[in-house]
């Protein structure tokens, strides 16, 4: 496609000098090129355009002139440097001196990562309005901008974290392109680039993945599943597993899922490019549907779940401009409150035009801890379109700058793996228009106004049918055999796909050999396991977090009656009295490991909890350490792209 050179800032459109960070530091004044000064002039300007139009105090400045060895004398230095900077700089280009530091005022196209991030916004509301090939010329004109790593040559924590952010967003803007590509069947030329991109970034998943499909696309399965297998030793050697969309993918591929597959375009005319006004200033709402990318993928086998997709739906339909409405989704591990929130969310999508966002809060990830609020909030405003410049560094900026964002917008949240209520309410709309669902492993009380949906197992039904869309309806040729399956999966999805995909990889093994080793406790979870899925680790977090009563009872459940028990009989079986037995297993119905039954204090176990619990108790370990709060205001060194590299299971919890 012939694309048109979008207006951007350079020596021939821009209102007074130039000034380039996507890259090597450099300013231009129509064709002559200024030399801004020494190193340490170049580190304070490039902090200054780092945060443009902003009051940086003179502590950041020396902070990034020299780290953590200012000298005495640091303060009446930096005060020297900007005199020499609005000496060398033109006279139109204002520093001002604004208490307690300085401000460079700039100009619209004086600065490349402003344009940059102008035209991400267009590409955003070009795909909302589903206008592919405006939105790929956007990102493909903001990419041109880039000529190297930003404000390469310059070192320095303060400069080095601008430079890290600008990077992060290119790489956001690159994955976006290669998306909309895919998108339009173009395999074939996007694989050399995927190359140079995934060995440029070996531990990016997202890259790899892409990769991935696009070699399947051109019916190079092999090398596909070579591109996986690299990936997984790359990530073995920091003693991890690949993630959850690497793995499904993988399976897919395996399978020959045929909605993986794409047919290359036809070839044709090529369409006229769409006239756009040069990039300007952008209005409020002008993200619109910037947000819409950081769903996860639905699944293309999504199950069950009528009546609860119905009431999400209704919801969703009914959102008013008065308050957000909330819907809790919980259940024990596995059961998929991940996956129908996702499903419900993209078939809600249109009714949410400015965003729908998805935020894992990884409360009961097996790898690192939970993100701090301040790492949450910077990861919704750059979703949303923030540039990375306009995100206060305190936590209270963060808070304020994510309310004025969202306000007045129609936006659909998905706050993934919640657990407890305290976390998730700064994270809220403060005005109506938004839809939040809201996922946990616990019962979450305290959210006023919320509709609390609690998801059990499928129907018999609908496990079979699940069991049957995994492995193929042909190999559903014993109906009693895929129903005992089901059965001793607890008709959990999540149970159900694993040992879907272990029945895909031994097509001899039969429906009624798998049920049969399913039945006995000790090799039911090692069969629930593959790769970095497991319906064992999932009880396991839900049980390190109870407290040591509630922990002491679950043991003593294993010996429970399998259908039915009730306060007299646990208070029997954990030697202890019926008023602490009472409270005990109602702590267990709230983490989801216990079920309540219709009758008054009645209770089951369910089946792969219990054979948690038998392992458990079999194989006694030390005592558990309490997993760490969510979204706890400590700091950590965390990358906070990393909140959304790693996508949770769809079908888990």
């Amino acid at each position: 496609m012939a694309q048109r050179e979008l207006p951007k800032p350079d020596p021939e459109t821009a209102r007074g000098p130039v000034f380039k960070v996507l890259g090597p530091l450099e300013v231009w004044d129509g064709e002559r090129r200024i030399n801004p000064g020494g190193v340490r002039q170049r580190h304070v300007l490039a902090t200054l355009l780092t945060h443009a139009d902003k009051v940086v105090p003179v502590t950041r400045l020396i902070r990034a002139v020299w780290d953590e060895d200012a000298p005495s004398t640091a303060g009446n230095q930096v005060r020297k440097m900007i005199w020499n900077l609005r000496r060398r700089l033109p006279d139109t280009v204002r520093i001002l001196t604004e208490p307690p530091g300085y401000r460079l005022v700039l100009s619209e196209g004086q600065l490349d990562s402003r344009a940059f991030e102008i035209l991400l916004r267009r590409a955003a509301a070009a795909v909302a309005e589903e206008r592919t090939e405006a939105a790929v010329e956007h990102l493909a004109a903001a990419l041109r901008l880039w000529r190297g790593r930003a404000l390469s040559g310059l070192s320095g924590s303060v400069v080095a974290s601008g430079g890290r952010d600008l990077d992060e967003r290119r790489l956001v803007a690159t994955e976006r392109l290669i998306d909309l590509r895919l998108l339009r069947g173009e395999a074939r030329a996007l694989v050399p680039d995927l190359y140079s991109l995934v060995a440029a970034h070996p531990l990016h998943e997202g890259l790899r993945e892409r990769l991935m499909l696009a070699l399947y696309r051109m019916g190079r399965r092999a090398d596909a599943l070579q591109v996986m297998a690299q990936g997984r030793a790359e990530l073995v050697e920091l003693g991890i597993e690949p993630g959850t969309g690497l793995c499904r993918l993988q399976e897919r591929i395996l399978n020959d899922d045929p909605a993986l597959t794409l047919p290359e375009p036809e070839p044709g005319p090529e369409p006229e490019p769409e006239h756009t006004p040069p990039p300007g200033p952008a209005a409020h709402g002008s993200a619109a549907g910037e947000g819409h990318g950081s769903l996860p993928y639905d699944l293309a086998d999504f199950t069950g779940r009528r009546a609860e997709l119905d009431v999400l739906l209704g919801l969703g339909a009914a959102v008013t401009d008065h308050a957000p409405t909330i819907v809790t989704l919980t259940g024990m591990p596995g059961v998929g409150k991940t996956a129908l929130a996702v499903h419900a969310a993209h078939r809600l999508a249109a009714a949410f035009p400015d965003g729908c966002l998805h935020l894992d809060l990884q409360g009961l990830a097996p790898y690192g801890g939970p993100p701090t609020l301040a790492e949450a909030l910077r990861h919704l405003l750059l979703t949303l379109g923030t540039p990375t410049a306009q995100i206060p560094d305190d936590l209270d900026g963060r808070l304020v700058a994510w309310r004025r964002a969202v306000a007045g917008r129609r936006v659909l949240m998905i706050l993934d793996g919640v657990v407890d209520a305290a976390a998730v309410r700064p994270l809220l709309p403060g005005t109506g228009g938004c839809l939040v669902l809201v996922t946990s492993r616990t019962v979450i009380g305290h959210l006023d106004g919320a509709v609390p949906i609690q998801l059990g197992p499928l129907t018999e039904e609908e496990g079979i049918d699940l069991l049957g869309r995994v492995i193929g309806a042909h190999r559903i040729d014993d109906a009693a055999a895929a129903r005992d399956l089901a059965t001793v999966c607890g008709r959990l999805p999540l149970a159900l796909r694993i040992i879907g995909t272990r029945l895909n990889s031994r097509p001899a093994r039969s429906l009624a050999h798998a049920a049969r080793q399913m039945r006995r406790h000790d090799l039911r979870l090692r069969e629930l396991t593959l790769a970095d899925r497991s319906v064992a680790v999932g009880i396991g977090q839900c049980y390190r977090r109870l407290s040591p009563a509630q922990q002491r009872m679950l043991l003593a459940l294993g010996a429970a009656p399998a259908d039915r028990l009730d306060e007299g009989t646990a208070a029997r079986l954990a030697g202890v009295s019926e008023a602490e037995a009472q409270d005990a297993l109602e702590g267990l119905v709230d983490a989801c490991l216990l079920q309540p039954l219709p009758e008054p204090s009645g209770y089951a176990l369910p089946e792969l909890v219990r054979s948690f619990v038998v392992q458990e108790a079999a194989e006694p370990g030390p005592a558990p350490v309490p997993l760490p709060i969510l979204l706890t205001a400590r700091p950590r060194p965390t990358d906070s792209v990393a909140l959304a590299a790693r996508d949770r299971s769809l079908s888990t919890g």
